[in-house]
């Protein structure tokens, strides 16, 4: 039996899998970032042929890959357990890939609807809705905590720094 998470990484790690987990068969697998990266495509209002769909498509691939690597595991599916302890030592090692950094940036281009440069409250909280289907005053997502500088919209560098907090505590 898995153990419970163990502190507030481990805690938000599992509760990334719950959201992602989105056909709810308690494992996940590709065919659940699919399902998410159809949620980023149709939050952003975007086809499928748009470059920031293709690149979030190949960051997502490659994350996977690096999940899988991290979990040892022997199949392509991932229990909550092996997701935690994967996704904690993917975002540890950057030795192919930093999967916050590479991600924070990948993702930031798609919630900036309006190509401004920054995410609003109301680009953030469109984002956190339509993707992950939570209410923007879930404390993990928080947008004062991530508008470091105060200015009332959050740069790109407060954004990817905000993911790599967020998974590496």
């Amino acid at each position: 039996m898995a153990s419970a998470p163990t502190d507030s990484v481990d805690t938000v790690i599992a509760a990334e899998f719950d959201t992602l987990d989105l056909n709810h068969d308690g494992r996940l697998d590709w065919s659940d970032y699919e399902l998410l990266i159809d949620r980023y495509r149709k939050t952003a209002g975007v086809n499928e042929d748009d470059r920031r769909i293709r690149e979030l498509r190949a960051f997502y691939q490659m994350h996977w890959m690096e999940l899988l690597r991290h979990a040892g595991a022997s199949g392509d599916r991932l229990s909550k357990s092996e997701f935690v302890e994967a996704t904690r030592r993917a975002t540890g090692d950057a030795s192919r890939m930093d999967s916050a950094k590479v991600g924070g940036h990948v993702i930031f281009d798609l919630v900036d609807a309006d190509g401004d440069g920054s995410i609003s409250k109301e680009e953030l909280g469109r984002y956190l809705r339509g993707v992950w289907q939570i209410d923007e005053s879930d404390p993990r997502y928080d947008f004062d905590a991530m508008d470091a500088n105060k200015d009332g919209v959050i740069s790109r560098e407060e954004f990817v720094n905000g993911i790599q907090e967020l998974l590496q505590g």
